[in-house]
């Protein structure tokens, strides 16, 4: 079960701050640590007890483990990272759109039922859009964000999952979903 933070809570202000810190977060062989008061002096008006009950609680979570006097960021945790930098694409890039969309297509077999559902699901989680059974779209490029977490995610996709560029496409409706002019 995932556990969502409130916009306004400091799980969700450090899940922001590891997405826009952290250099080599889509590199997986690359530790993340989280620098607690790197954080605490960025947000000086945290209360400190709710800060480290917060902390405390992603650990337990298992978003963050502790090692050797460092607190590092889990395969779970750089999950959640990256799939809220991805909900938060959209929003962000919305000017900057190219017009082109981004897809992932993918191949599973029914003996794979579960993983197929799993990545559907996830994909929906994260914002992509479904145009047709096992074809997904999304107005940003998210391939290196996607390409991680399916390695994260450790799941045996059996089958074939490949990475398209769309320039072309009647959008009307997919520009509305996503607020594109």
């Amino acid at each position: 079960m995932s556990t969502e933070y409130k916009k306004d809570s400091i799980g969700h202000k450090i899940l922001s701050y590891l997405g826009e810190t952290t250099e080599g977060l889509l590199e997986l062989g690359v530790n993340m640590i989280f620098d607690p008061h790197s954080f605490t002096n960025i947000n000086l008006d945290l209360n400190q007890r709710s800060f480290y009950q917060s902390v405390k609680q992603m650990e337990r979570h298992g978003y963050l483990k502790k090692k050797q006097g460092n607190l590092y960021v889990t395969e779970k945790g750089r999950t959640k990272v990256i799939k809220k930098l991805l909900k938060n694409k959209p929003t962000e890039q919305k000017k900057q759109w190219d017009g082109k969309w981004r897809g992932i297509i993918f191949d599973i077999p029914e003996t794979n039922r579960k993983e197929r559902d799993f990545l559907r699901r996830e994909l929906k989680v994260i914002g992509l859009i479904e145009v047709q059974q096992s074809v997904w779209v999304f107005p940003f490029d998210i391939e290196k964000e996607l390409k991680a977490l399916l390695r994260l995610w450790k799941t045996d996709f059996r089958g074939d999952i490949r990475f398209i560029l769309i320039e072309k496409m009647n959008d009307s409706d997919l520009r509305e979903k996503f607020d594109l002019k």
